[in-house]
């Protein structure tokens, strides 16, 4: 069984996760979308409400898993069995970060990363955009995979 995770920090959950996350979907008999807390950034929802979110979204994607962790990715991908990192990129800065941290991974671990490009109603969506919006008051219903509440 091949087995990806898929981590971020998912603050929010964007269409453009989702997309990547449909996508991997696809491709692994299993993906796990692993949510941490990115010690660089002061998150906007809590550990919780982000998983929360992303399993609503991915309800109905038998063969996708959300769980939490803490730690260092290599080792929670080989603690869990992950053969693969999956990880979206939306332009070449993404790339050159990603493909920098896919050496590591592999050198680190023996773990392979697949990337997967944003398609291109994806390519300007970042959670940073949403919480932007949602600060403002403004409904972000049309780049998160579910109705907003505000």
């Amino acid at each position: 069984m091949k087995r990806a995770v898929f981590p971020g920090s998912f603050d929010p959950v964007t269409n453009g996760h989702m997309d990547v996350i449909k996508r991997a979907a696809a491709l692994f008999d299993e993906v796990v979308v692993a949510v941490f807390d990115n010690p660089e950034k002061t998150s906007f929802f809590t550990l919780g409400e982000r998983a929360d979110f992303i399993r609503r979204a991915t309800a109905g994607i038998p063969n996708v898993k959300v769980d939490c962790f803490d730690g260092l990715l290599i080792e929670y991908a080989r603690n869990n069995g992950a053969d693969v990192v999956v990880r979206g990129v939306r332009n070449v800065r993404d790339f050159d970060y990603e493909y920098e941290l896919a050496g590591i991974y592999y050198l680190t671990g023996g773990i392979e990363t697949v990337f997967i490009p944003a398609r291109g109603e994806n390519s300007r969506i970042s959670s940073s955009m949403v919480r932007e919006l949602i600060k403002h008051g403004k409904d972000p219903s049309d780049f998160v995979p579910f109705e907003w509440d505000s």
